[in-house]
């Protein structure tokens, strides 16, 4: 009997033989069959949504949503898809078979951690012909992005980060030149009152909205200020005030106490002044249908096997340097004895900003202005609760007719659903892929408050909230459950958190953090990108741009 992918608390830092789960196994680029156009076919759970491989669209436009950075206005460069084979997975042994000098502790730069910026890095410093060792603390790679297959559903789950938000051409571009399937998702959001179901309205434009209002506000004053000022003063009818502070915290997992309304008000600045038209307030979202592992895996198999390795369960404690030289101490992540030094001129330092914060990474000499840098970057914390139902009810034409009633009954099929006040207020489905799958998500302060509790009362709580959002008893619910999983970032102690935000007067941390050190320090992820903190996008741009600052430097 095959061990389900579906655990009761993913433990994330573990990986079964033989399946796709965190190390990212081999996985089929959904490749056409004869007789397929290339511009897209109907996926048998589908239904007649159209997808296409390698991009949605030909080329990726800043159609950006409002609660998130601009892109720029140009599309970032291109990843070299390379001539070789892809690999299998990498696995701890794989590692000691790699194809490297000699002189395995002495390498040209070290990288640190194998999450989106990381490979992003290793990538393209090891394709301009340098030797790279990348120093992951897990046996997996991946980072914050951890995929489950599971052969019951016809959609990866992610644990971690799921959708791109907007047409990010950072992400969408590796997945175009990984040959990975892009879906665009249903732009419908529901609300959810007293098992009543009805158009949530214009959110993306409230967001705009309070974004500018923010911007005005802070000019103004001449000086940062927390969100939650606004949203308790401002003038707003209820359900728009608890709508906006959902968002806050479910959105940027934010403290709306802590979160810098100057860094939303230069939201609002980057999308241009005046009333944002329907195309310019372009919330669209996107999935990799092949799973976000998918991505990683893709990253790391451009590394250049006779230049680079990547060290799993190994973690870096210390770095010491000086100019031109750097020494990584590293032990083994599974509590073996005994110590490892990596050797080399330059190290990127790719590892959450929690991480850092919390000290987990000594320096010697110290980096004080890091220090600083890392006090204006706070980190939320978020509950993300994947539900496996045996049917899924929601798709039943009579419940949703007797809940939206005939003014609402043409919406279509379930997708996202807010519920203002609700201890988990947003859930959404798998469309336009079909599978009975919901997924909650909490952020802020509720997050930590369920977080500290045991995973199996995470998951009665969460059935509670949901059979209140969704009108039915909470004893259906639990009959019809199948599986469900979690994966508790905070307590992770290789993320700390879910994804960074930038803190109440600490609008130029992320550009302090990503600053280099005396051409020998580097720094990469979703932190150091002020414009894109908190995304896929953001971590990928952050490694690329430190790989180019590093060739600059050692040029």
């Amino acid at each position: 009997m095959p061990r389900p992918v579906l655990s009761r608390q993913d433990p994330g830092n573990h990986s079964q033989p033989g399946s796709r789960a965190g190390t990212g196994g081999a996985l089929p680029a959904c490749r056409r069959r004869a007789g397929e156009s290339r511009g897209g076919r109907t996926h048998p759970s589908l239904g007649q949504a159209r997808y296409t491989r390698a991009g949605v669209r030909d080329a990726c436009r800043c159609g950006r949503p409002p609660s998130r950075p601009g892109c720029g206005s140009a599309r970032s460069p291109e990843f070299s898809t390379g001539n070789r084979a892809p690999r299998a997975a990498l696995t701890a042994a794989h590692v000691e078979e790699q194809s490297m000098p000699a002189d395995r502790k002495r390498v040209d730069v070290s990288v640190l951690g194998a999450g989106a910026a990381g490979l992003a890095a290793a990538r393209d410093l090891s394709q301009a012909g340098l030797r790279v060792t990348v120093i992951e603390a897990r046996p997996r790679i991946g980072g914050r992005i951890l995929t489950r297959h599971d052969p019951r559903s016809p959609v990866p789950l992610e644990l971690g980060a799921e959708f791109v938000h907007g047409e990010a051409p950072e992400t969408l571009s590796v997945a175009q030149a990984a040959g990975l399937t892009v879906i665009e998702l249903p732009a419908t959001r529901e609300l959810a009152t007293a098992g009543h179901f009805s158009q949530l309205g214009d959110l993306w434009g409230d967001v705009q909205r309070m974004n500018k209002e923010l911007a005005r506000r802070v000019a103004k004053r001449g000086k940062d200020f927390p969100v939650s000022e606004y949203l308790e003063s401002a003038r707003l009818p209820p359900l728009r005030r608890k709508l906006l502070r959902g968002f806050v915290e479910g959105f940027y997992a934010a403290r709306p106490e802590r979160l810098s309304a100057k860094s939303l008000g230069e939201e609002a600045a980057s999308d241009g002044g005046g009333e944002p038209s329907a195309g310019e307030r372009d919330e669209t979202q996107f999935r990799i249908l092949n799973g976000g592992d998918a991505l990683m895996q893709w990253l790391r198999d451009g590394l250049d096997p006779e230049r680079a390795e990547v060290r799993l369960s190994t973690v870096a404690h210390a770095i010491r340097w000086k100019r031109g030289q750097v020494a990584v101490v590293c032990r083994g992540g599974d509590g073996a004895a005994g110590e490892s030094t990596v050797h080399a001129r330059a190290v990127v330092i790719a590892l959450p900003a929690a991480v850092l914060k919390a000290g987990a990474l000594g320096f010697e000499p110290a980096l004080p202005a890091k220090q600083r840098a890392l006090a204006g970057i706070e980190t939320g914390h978020v509950l993300k609760i994947v539900l496996r139902f045996r049917h899924a009810f929601w798709e039943n034409p009579e419940f949703l007719k007797e809940r939206r009633g005939n003014s609402n009954a043409d919406t279509g099929r379930l997708n996202f659903l807010h519920a203002p006040g609700a201890e988990i207020p947003t859930w959404w489905t798998s469309l336009p892929v079909r599978a009975p799958l919901l997924t909650g998500w909490v952020g802020g302060v509720t997050a930590e408050t369920l977080l500290a509790e045991e995973p199996a009362s995470r998951l009665e709580r969460g059935l509670v909230a949901l059979s209140d959002v969704m009108a039915v008893p909470r004893r259906e619910l639990e009959e019809n459950l199948d599986d469900w999983a979690s994966h508790d970032w905070r307590a992770d102690p290789f993320a700390r958190g879910a994804y960074s935000y930038i803190g109440v007067g600490g609008s130029d941390a992320p550009r302090a953090l990503g600053r280099p050190v005396e051409g020998t320090l580097f720094f990469a992820g979703e932190a150091t990108d002020g414009e894109q903190i908190g995304t896929v996008a953001g971590a990928l741009g952050s490694g690329r741009r430190a790989a180019r600052e590093l060739l600059r430097a050692t040029s």
